[in-house]
């Protein structure tokens, strides 16, 4: 019998986020004794956001081209890290997904926002509908990405829901959905890149010699404005980790734009950062588990993710709202990393546990 583990999630999204926990939840499932792989499913919704060359419009066109070396440089860091650190499988498209139940004991779907009708186009596969056996359906971490879902999209959550064998969610308000969808518990459980320690985290980056600035990821209305007044008070630079720079508004491109990182590079100037100044999920969680000072603009539409995070450290004096300066109080680290170390432990448990239970049962 095989002792091979699968996941399905975005890992070929060119995301910061969605490569790491990937890399986090594989290797989780290793510690755990089981051999991991991703399975290499192309899911057309995701993957047409993250063509090097758009064709959406002219201006988008003309841009891509312009930026192609940028970007096509971050691909390779991409596909360099997903080498030499994630274990990936053959190539599948819908279609033959089914024959990935053979070569599994179970798969898990997740993390990240695999249950957002809105980013997988309704993708029946991110629910594991193509492994026969209901048992070994798991989900770990997963997310809707959303606050509710519509009365036209109930049935297909309903039906897909109901066929799990596992379920863990990211976020409290992802298991009350659940709850409600289909009188189903789900277990709430941390982000797979919590799974693993600072100091693990830290074997995997590459030394930086950069020092003395504010790191910006993924802004929201206020934050490159914040950036820069922090900036100017503390007497830092800024690193802009950027997917973009603006052509029509140039001051938009504060301080030293990087757009060609690869993931490993990402978190080790992340950890180098005297401030993190973010709109990001995982750029928040990085700078828990790194103990960052952090300032984070809740998305309004997928802010959920974000506010339910700091609550669980009691951090939410963290979130600002407008351009003026948060304030800078002192984090009791002591106190987050007592709670993310329990939180983490029955994290793990949770995985073990539904793993153990899909495959010997």
């Amino acid at each position: 019998m095989t002792n091979k583990i699968g996941t399905i999630t975005f890992h070929r999204a060119l995301n910061y986020g969605a490569i790491l926990q990937c890399f986090a939840l594989q290797k989780a499932i290793q510690d755990l004794g089981y051999d991991s792989e991703v399975l290499d499913y192309d899911c057309k919704m995701i993957s047409k956001d993250y063509k090097l060359v758009r064709m959406d419009s002219k201006i988008s066109f003309i841009k891509s081209l312009l930026l192609f070396p940028f970007y096509y440089r971050k691909k390779k860091n991409y596909e360099k890290f997903i080498d030499e650190y994630i274990s990936v499988s053959r190539k599948y498209t819908h279609r033959d997904l089914t024959e990935a139940a053979e070569e599994y004991a179970a798969v898990i779907t997740g993390s990240d926002q695999v249950w957002n009708y809105k980013l997988t186009g309704a993708d029946s596969a991110y629910f594991l509908d193509f492994i026969p056996e209901r048992r070994k359906r798991l989900s770990y971490a997963a997310s809707f990405g959303i606050k509710e879902i519509p009365e036209d999209r109930k049935s297909f959550y309903q039906k897909n829901l109901m066929g799990m064998g596992h379920i863990s969610v990211r976020e409290k308000t992802a298991a009350s959905m659940v709850e409600k969808l289909c009188n189903c518990k789900a277990e709430v459980v941390l982000d797979p890149v919590f799974l693993q320690t600072a100091e693990q985290w830290r074997k995997i980056m590459p030394k930086t010699k950069e020092k003395g600035y504010i790191f910006v990821y993924m802004p929201g209305a206020h934050t490159i404005e914040t950036a820069v007044n922090l900036a100017r008070r503390k007497g830092l630079k800024i690193i802009y980790c950027s997917y973009d720079i603006s052509l029509r508004s140039p001051k938009k491109n504060v301080g030293d734009v990087r757009l060609s990182m690869g993931p490993d590079e990402f978190i080790a100037l992340l950890d180098r950062a005297d401030y993190v100044v973010t709109g990001s999920f995982h750029a928040t969680a990085f700078s828990l588990i790194l103990q960052k000072k952090f300032f984070v603009e809740v998305p309004p539409t997928v802010g959920s993710r974000i506010t339910d995070l700091l609550s669980t450290f009691d951090l939410c004096d963290r979130i600002f709202d407008h351009a003026d300066s948060p304030e800078d109080k002192d984090i009791d680290w002591s106190k987050v990393g007592e709670k993310m170390d329990q939180l983490r432990q029955q994290s793990l448990t949770s995985l073990q546990h539904s793993i153990e239970a899909a495959v010997h049962d």
